[in-house]
């Protein structure tokens, strides 16, 4: 076995690959050779992050979609299967908050996490996953969140929705592995990206996680990275089921 990560022209689709986490991903998939698959809402956006695989020497294909439209889930995996032979990786990582007082949360705001959050997470799952039970291989990797796993005050829908996609990855990962499926999740603690950029404009939230992340600081979106080529490669065939989390110490915090 060779201790190393190579996704020479391996077909890996990540949605919210617009920005953020999942453009970093993007890239950093790119750079190892991949054929990177490119979704979310954003066509101008997904051409920036094809645009710097490209640049340095990798391939990338953009498919502008709205994920939390599950009709649109079929197309697009649809589309992707008529340009290649195989998906051998899907990053789930598509995603929003709402953050509100749970007795200000209306159903309009739930829904809004929830389609995108969990509902889209399941049905791209489901609709890759076919394809690699067809093929008899294939790595899943969802983003869920340290507000899966501990609740994060203000973000009911949130949390709610990365708890599921915890869960979600444990269901997929036993029903799946038969077929040499692994599936598992990451799970960020305050990354700087815009989903944090107003919350943590208030000095007093802001402290708050700095004070109880043992790093004592926000992590990047390139620290995340390095957990997904990990769980998508082959060092990580007999993992499965299993949620990463890349969170500066947060979740180990103590007194």
């Amino acid at each position: 076995m060779k201790y190393q990560l190579d996704f020479k022209d391996k077909v890996v689709v990540v949605t919210g690959a617009s920005r953020g986490i999942g453009k970093n991903i993007a890239v950093g998939f790119g750079s190892l050779g991949a054929n990177v698959v490119l979704i979310s809402r954003s066509k101008d956006q997904l051409e920036e992050t094809a645009s710097r695989i490209r640049d340095a020497g990798g391939k990338a294909a953009v498919i502008p979609a709205d994920l939390s439209v599950t009709d649109t889930i079929e197309e697009v995996v649809a589309n992707i299967k008529q340009n290649y032979p195989t998906i051998d990786v899907l990053v789930n990582n598509s995603g929003v908050s709402k953050r509100k007082p749970s007795t200000e949360v209306t159903e309009e705001d739930w829904n809004f996490v929830m389609d995108l959050n969990q509902r889209s997470y399941f049905f791209m799952c489901q609709a890759v996953g076919k394809e690699m039970i067809k093929q008899g291989y294939g790595k899943i990797v969802n983003m869920a969140s340290v507000g899966g796993v501990v609740g994060i005050t203000n973000s009911a829908p949130y949390s709610s929705s990365k708890g599921g996609v915890v869960l979600l990855t444990k269901v997929l990962a036993s029903e799946w592995a038969k077929y040499n499926i692994q599936v598992n999740a990451v799970g960020p603690g305050y990354i700087k990206t815009d989903l944090i950029t107003n919350a943590i404009k208030d000095p007093e939230f802001l402290h708050t996680i700095t004070s109880r992340t043992p790093s004592k600081r926000l992590g990047n979106p390139d620290e995340v990275v390095g957990g997904v080529l990990y769980l998508a490669s082959d060092l990580a065939n007999y993992v499965t089921g299993h949620t990463l989390l890349i969170d500066g110490g947060l979740t180990a915090y103590g007194v």
